[in-house]
């Protein structure tokens, strides 16, 4: 849980997906409407939550930040309730709950889809009229609260699935806004890298690493299942074994955790499918490279690099060091 956090969220980034985000943002920021922010775990909804606040007319008030998943359900009422003096066994006094403390400013509800059915009743009934008792009291309290949700689960399926209540769906969910996935906006990795290691180095009273060119690929070809939490992490660790040095693919790798199986439908293996040499006689293929030879030669290279990825486009254009839409024209042309 953090209460009235500080630091003001900022999206780094010029790509169409980041600005397209911005966008989207300042608008809901403006009015009071339930957001509910969907995209992969470390993409920044909790940064995406703050911004939404910090740009609204409650920035004044309190930022009230609550992780659905780790509340224990027999703690739920009174985690977001509160409860007064003998409520219960160890109540030794009268708490107020997240939803009291979060009047007149926000309540970012992360992980909400991880609450089992009773709690997301519980939870309907105190949005509908934004009411709720103590545990242990008579006593109805109204609060003035804006409602911001995230979630990592696809709302569709989790409701099909019954794992989400579709009438607390259609409750915070009144706009519905997706953070983009690293992957999908490739351009704003190495600024972002540039940013992240400014402040990794100041915080750790660290000499600043340069990254350099071939460090830049590298990371443009990692498929960052871990979003920007994952690039913060590696960076962090790449900073600590350069001791102010160049940023080389050799110290990223050597920065870089040792990682599970990739998820059922997304290839294998996960983070180094762009990164694996073709078998030996097969021709070298560079990771990155540009054409200069024969359409046969620029053909044939197209060809490998999709064997290479299984297909995936998004992936062999990285490593052919092209835009997905000029890779997709060249398809077109070779008849691939």
């Amino acid at each position: 849980m953090m209460v009235n956090g500080k630091r003001t969220g900022e999206f780094f980034g010029t790509s169409r997906a980041m600005v397209l985000l911005r966008d989207r943002l300042e608008r809901a920021a403006a009015t009071d409407v339930s957001v509910l922010l969907t995209g992969e775990t470390g993409t920044g909804k909790t940064m995406a939550a703050r911004y939404l606040h910090q740009r609204g007319k409650r920035s004044a008030h309190a930022f009230v930040q609550v992780n659905c998943s780790a509340i224990p359900g027999s703690l739920f009422e009174s985690e977001l309730f509160g409860h007064e003096k003998g409520a219960f066994t160890g109540a030794q006094g009268t708490r107020r709950g997240l939803f009291e403390l979060a009047n007149r400013g926000t309540l970012f509800l992360d992980e909400v889809g991880e609450l089992p059915g009773p709690q997301q009743a519980k939870l309907l009934t105190a949005l509908d009229d934004q009411t709720f008792r103590r545990v242990g009291g008579e006593r109805t309290f109204s609060v003035d609260t804006r409602i911001i949700s995230a979630t990592v689960r696809d709302p569709e399926r989790a409701m099909v699935e019954g794992r989400l209540r579709t009438d607390l769906f259609h409750r915070i969910a009144v706009l519905r806004i997706r953070v983009p996935a690293l992957r999908e906006r490739v351009e704003d990795i190495v600024p972002s890298a540039r940013r992240i290691l400014h402040e990794v180095s100041a915080r750790h009273d660290l000499p600043l690493p340069q990254l350099s060119a071939g460090g830049a690929a590298y990371l443009e070809r990692l498929p960052w299942h871990g979003n920007m939490r994952e690039l913060q992490h590696l960076l962090e660790a790449a900073t600590v074994l350069a001791r102010g040095g160049r940023l080389t693919p050799d110290i990223l790798e050597e920065a870089r955790p040792s990682l599970p199986a990739a998820p059922s439908g997304e290839g294998s293996p996960p983070d180094r499918v762009a990164e694996r040499a073709p078998d030996p006689g097969r021709g070298a293929l560079p990771r990155r490279y540009s054409f200069e030879g024969s359409n046969e030669e620029e053909c044939e290279r197209i060809r490998e690099a999709l064997a290479l990825n299984r297909g995936n486009r998004t992936r062999a254009a990285r490593m052919l060091g092209m835009s997905r839409a000029t890779l997709r024209g060249r398809i077109r042309r070779y008849g691939l």
